[in-house]
């Protein structure tokens, strides 16, 4: 895995990249059902409403992402119909955000959780943040994400993808690669953190959790091979789509869904192992 946020350090070390952009973000009003923390459900609209799960950045955006990406938010703007009043739903008060399709039905779930993160020396740090995730798949351990998105000369080149996990009752979710805290000189430590964890939240099975270090080393090969086959797609989809935004968006869609492929299946695994 290091090898990976490796080569992602040296591919930003030599680019210039353009300022930020959100896609899928702000946007007037977003149809929404919110789900409280006393299992009261609202339903209508959120209003200038952050959505952003895939993120076009430069290299003095990565720090303090969560913040930045307005997922610390700690109050939302809800109407039931556009033109009622605004109600101001606190963060605390909220546990899920599931935003909906014009037909009203599912199109992106975010839920509220605190968040933990693994230090240098290998202990785990409450980073004291409360924050709404996208949710990338749901089980008996959540999978959430964000792809950071890299460009030069308004074409994709690169993406880095963030996984968080957590259980569903859980309040805390735990940060597997954690940016913030990422530098040169611990470059090396990356995998003791995504290991130790993934250990924190898988570690009442021992059928999975006893296996894991093992099991991790497998996860770079995994993550190189998934990478092999998106390059081999995005050749293709560069040949066959003309246009520009329509390419960039497909290519980062594919990068997408195959760098949370191995982290799908990882926790599928634990599923398996772990039914009860």
């Amino acid at each position: 895995m290091k090898k990976i946020i490796t080569a992602f350090c040296f591919l930003v070390s030599v680019s210039v990249f353009s300022q930020m952009e959100l896609y899928f973000g702000r946007k007037p009003f977003i149809g929404a059902e919110i789900i409280m923390e006393n299992g009261d459900i609202k339903t209508g609209f959120l209003q200038d409403f952050h959505t952003p799960r895939f993120v076009e950045t430069d290299m003095g955006f990565l720090g303090g992402i969560e913040k930045k990406l307005k997922f610390e938010t700690k109050e939302f703007k809800f109407k039931e119909e556009k033109t009622s009043a605004v109600e101001i739903i606190k963060i605390e008060d909220l546990k899920r955000i599931v935003i909906l399709n014009t037909d009203g039905s599912e199109k992106l779930v975010y839920d509220k959780m605190k968040l933990k993160t693994i230090n240098s020396q290998n202990e785990v740090v409450d980073v004291e943040k409360t924050v709404v995730l996208p949710l990338e798949q749901e089980g008996k351990i959540n999978l959430y994400g964000i792809s950071v998105s890299f460009f030069q000369n308004n074409k994709y080149v690169s993406s880095l993808y963030l996984p968080y996990v957590r259980k569903p009752d859980d309040e805390y979710g735990y940060i597997l690669i954690d940016i913030n805290r990422l530098n040169f000189f611990n470059l090396g430590k990356i995998d003791d953190k995504l290991e130790k964890a993934l250990y924190e939240v898988t570690k009442d099975c021992h059928a999975f959790s006893d296996t894991l270090h093992a099991r991790i080393k497998a996860l770079e090969k995994e993550a190189k091979e998934s990478r092999g086959e998106a390059v081999k797609m995005k050749n293709k989809v560069r040949k066959e789509i003309k246009d520009r935004g329509e390419e960039n968006f497909a290519a980062m869609k594919i990068d997408h869904d195959y760098a949370t492929k191995p982290f799908e299946i990882l926790l599928g695994e634990y599923s398996a192992k772990c039914p009860k």
